[in-house]
């Protein structure tokens, strides 16, 4: 599902949800309400990461019990802001400072790591300024990932992503034969 029509189908949900329930008896029973931070997420990310951050796989990288992990190098910290989708969210610096720790540190629980600071507002500002416009986003993560997994090598799983999507890389109009980005 495109990710304007998820939008629509979870706004036409949530308006469902949010709308007063009638009891038998005839008494309204309020509805659940979302926390702002985590409709952000659902508008914005949900659609192809999942509602609770298990996506296809080798589609979409999963967030669950993997995201923490990029705080382990600056340029993973970096990554996270700079993908497109995140740097030009319609979201003020505040809520995207918001919606990138609930991200990392409620889905990436585990793998962050020890002592790993949140993001500030002026850090996700500063970065958002200067969003990914490279020619392969997947050769970009590849790189990033290699130099997380340095610095954690129980970051390992990360690197299962790169290398199916480097089977199905197009560069320039030039499909990629498996493990040339490797030695990009």
């Amino acid at each position: 599902m495109r990710s304007g029509t998820f939008a629509r189908v979870l706004s036409i949900a949530l308006l469902c949800v949010s709308a007063p329930r009638s009891h038998a008896a005839g008494q309204n029973i309020p509805a659940p309400v979302v926390p702002a931070v985590q409709g952000h997420y659902l508008t914005g990310c949900g659609g192809c990461h999942g509602i609770q951050g298990h996506s296809g796989r080798m589609a979409v990288p999963d967030l669950a019990g993997a995201v923490g992990w990029f705080l382990c190098a600056p340029s993973g910290r970096d990554y996270l802001i700079r993908l497109p989708n995140v740097a030009f969210a319609n979201l003020s610096d505040e809520d995207l400072t918001a919606m990138m720790n609930f991200i990392v540190f409620t889905f990436g629980k585990t793998t962050v790591p020890k002592g790993s600071l949140p993001f500030t507002t002026q850090e996700i500002a500063a970065a958002r300024q200067h969003p990914f416009q490279g020619t392969s986003m997947h050769i970009y993560r590849d790189a990033v990932v290699r130099d997380v997994i340095r610095a954690c090598p129980a970051a390992s799983p990360l690197h299962d992503y790169d290398l199916g999507q480097n089977r199905n890389e197009v560069h320039n109009g030039t499909s990629l034969p498996v493990g040339e980005a490797q030695h990009l």
